[in-house]
């Protein structure tokens, strides 16, 4: 039993009773066990939700600092055939007047405040303007058309570059990740910028200084910016001078756009009418 709850108990988190009892009768499944309980969140309360329990962890997971995952895509992207998703529970039964989440992400501030998740509704103080509703291509992930991207460079003007197709928007995800001839078509346009052997793409840590300006997004007939300094992730170790980039390659057959965007722009993710909001974030 100890070993089938280690990934609970790696925080010293209190198992319920009723998990355990559950657990015993459930058979051994690849990744770990399912069973049904009430989430909660804020004043949003979700019954009968299929909570997955790991039996293993990777050793990246084992080092983070958090617990578990909250899934808020489509039941489609399920893993285990017939489960119904925390968000799709919200909206097959109408636990919220709108089935909607927004998401808001900037620099934690002194008060260890660095953003917010809204169930339900818009926070309209938080952006700048009107939303840009954007229709999803593909209703499982929340999946959009990304139309182009560009480098608008302060005092030079604005470079186009070749990239554009399908999207997805994840907050899941940290960085943005493109195809390989996508990625290194990005970071042409950076000065100095590499693909190292060891590190993946990395950027000079001044870049902010060497191209003082924005990276456009268009999306919807809408640009929306994130500023060149955003690309700068943190220090290489053992390289001077050296940081990781914001943007890096990997296998999919769509952008992945993470938290990198979202800390500049507010995005509404609407279940009921399959689509998202977005618009720049007021910070």
């Amino acid at each position: 039993m100890a070993a089938r709850i280690r990934a609970l108990e790696k925080h010293n988190l209190s198992v319920p009773s009723k998990w355990l009892q559950a657990v015993e009768k459930l058979p051994i499944k690849e990744y770990g066990y399912g069973i049904e309980d009430t989430v909660s969140i804020g004043n949003l309360t979700v019954p009968n939700q299929v909570i997955g329990l790991a039996t293993s962890e990777s050793r990246a997971y084992q080092q983070d600092t958090v617990d578990g995952l909250l899934g808020l895509s489509y039941s489609g992207v399920s893993f285990i055939p017939g489960v119904t998703t925390f968000l799709d529970n919200i909206h097959e039964n109408d636990y919220l007047k709108q089935p909607i989440f927004s998401v808001y992400i900037k620099e934690k501030d002194k008060n260890d405040y660095a953003g917010e998740y809204l169930f339900g509704d818009i926070d309209h103080s938080k952006f700048e303007g009107e939303l840009t509703w954007v229709p999803l291509s593909t209703p499982k992930f929340w999946e959009i058309n990304l139309d182009g991207v560009s480098l608008d460079v302060e005092g030079v003007g604005k470079e186009q570059m070749e990239i554009s197709g399908p999207a997805i928007l994840d907050t899941g995800t940290t960085l943005i990740v493109m195809d390989e001839k996508q990625a290194t078509e990005f970071h042409r346009g950076i000065p100095s910028a590499e693909k190292s052997e060891i590190y993946g793409w990395i950027l000079p840590t001044n870049t902010e200084q060497l191209i003082p300006g924005n990276i456009s997004f268009a999306i919807g007939g809408a640009e929306f910016s994130v500023p060149v300094k955003n690309l700068v992730r943190e220090p290489v170790k053992g390289l001077d001078g050296w940081s990781f980039s914001a943007v890096t390659s990997g296998a999919s057959n769509f952008i992945i756009i993470g938290d990198v965007f979202f800390r500049s722009n507010y995005i509404t993710f609407d279940r009921g009418n399959a689509r998202v909001g977005i618009a720049p974030s007021k910070h």
